[in-house]
């Protein structure tokens, strides 16, 4: 067990040199100054495909669905990785999945549906969660062989009125939350629209038995980005969920949905997906059995650092005593700071990584809004208009959420 348990330890070791916390085998410095990305000098990259461009690492995309999903086989319980496809539909990297085999597809509206669809993703690999839904959404949905998880006693009535005997899951709300920022944290003691409450459950389940409908699984997503201090909270909130699923009598499956995240700066501690797979599996056998079927939605923690995102340094001034870096780069193409607080780091292509004594820096876009910042603390070293530098973590919550503000181009995306 000692061996496993090494084999499917977090995806960042927290006992490596945290001066270069990032670093691994294909993301890391040659020759001192070099930057290599998935075996490929990154200023050669920038001058191929041009800034601003995201660029992915298939390599790493595999690592990580790998890593997640032998953890859960480890375990010997049933399970079931629905992938968010919210969080990047990039093509080939939907494809890659689809190749690789061992994901669904989490979708949470009628169109994301479709995406899953035509990438070859069909039956139970489609799980649906979508929430305010309409009739036309019902309609879209409806008829299709997927699962399909209602959050509300409106989206009930809806589908009980159109496909009367269709199985269906509950989104319930276990009013416990984890997420890395109040943004990001979907249940707690603050009321939001997601899920059925605890008040209103046996509500749920009567109505839907007088439409016919057979509940089948519980559903449940309590917030996003957490990482290994966030554990405790989460399975504790599983220990709702199991609350919840224990009064359903058809059932086939619990559905923790997704939240792990992923480091973005030294001093965070990532999950221990192993860990994290022996917790669930303990709490849903005793509770629930051992043959109900475990799924979980992730989306940041499979793609996020499969990516970075190249850019030109068009500013480096100081201002007020602060220095700042501008990039060709806003956050119309990677609104993951501005929406959810979360500092990238920024890496020289090449002029090596920055010393202990480097001198802390804002690294900002070129949208003309306050909050296009994408690290006040930043550490870059010698830096100088014209250079390349690598903003990573940038795979997640980017492309799939940009926009043409300001009329800025936005990044190109290459699978490298």
């Amino acid at each position: 067990m000692q061996q496993l348990d090494a084999m499917y330890s977090p995806a960042v070791d927290p006992r490596q040199d945290r001066g270069l916390w990032w670093q691994r085998e294909h993301l890391t410095y040659a020759d001192g100054d070099r930057l290599l990305f998935a075996g490929h000098d990154v200023e050669a990259l920038a001058e191929k495909h041009g800034t601003p461009v995201q660029l992915y690492d298939g390599n790493r995309l595999r690592e990580n669905i790998d890593r997640l999903a032998d953890a859960f086989a480890v375990t010997g319980h049933p399970a079931r990785i629905y992938y968010a496809i919210k969080a990047n539909r990039f093509a080939p990297l939907v494809r890659a999945m689809r190749l690789h085999g061992r994901t669904g597809i989490d979708c949470c509206s009628p169109g994301e549906v479709g995406l899953a669809m035509e990438h070859g993703f069909s039956g139970p690999e489609i799980s649906f969660t979508g929430t305010a839904l309409s009739d036309r959404d019902i309609e879209a949905i409806g008829p299709l062989n997927i699962r399909v998880n209602l959050d509300s006693i409106s989206a009930i009535h809806k589908m009980g009125r159109r496909f009367p005997g269709r199985r269906i899951g509950l989104r319930v709300n276990p009013q416990m939350g984890a997420g890395a920022t109040p943004q990001l944290t979907y249940a707690g003691a603050r009321p939001t629209k997601f899920g059925i409450y605890g008040d209103r459950f046996d509500e749920a389940l009567r109505l839907a038995a007088s439409y016919g409908l057979i509940v089948e699984g519980v559903h449940m997503h309590v917030g996003s980005g957490w990482l290994a201090e966030g554990m405790d909270r989460f399975l504790g909130a599983v220990d709702r969920l199991c609350t919840f699923a224990s009064k359903v009598p058809d059932l086939r499956y619990v559905n923790v949905g997704g939240g792990i995240g992923v480091v973005h700066g030294p001093q965070q501690t990532p999950v221990d997906v192993l860990a994290y797979a022996r917790g669930l599996s303990e709490r849903v056998t005793e509770r629930l059995g051992s043959d109900v079927e475990i799924c979980c939605e992730p989306g940041d923690y499979l793609v996020n650092d499969t990516c970075i995102t190249l850019a030109e340094v068009t500013m480096v001034e100081e201002k007020g005593g602060e220095l700042f870096v501008g990039l060709d780069l806003g956050f119309n193409s990677n609104p993951q700071a501005a929406h959810y607080a979360f500092p990238h780091e920024v890496l020289s292509a090449s002029r090596g990584p920055a010393g202990p004594n480097a001198r802390r820096c804002s690294v900002v876009g070129n949208i003309n809004e306050a909050i296009d910042v994408f690290s006040s603390v930043a550490r870059i070293g010698d830096v100088h208009e014209g250079d390349i530098v690598a903003v990573l973590n940038t795979g997640g919550y980017s492309s799939s959420m940009a926009s043409n503000h300001c009329l800025r181009e936005r990044a190109t995306e290459v699978l490298v």
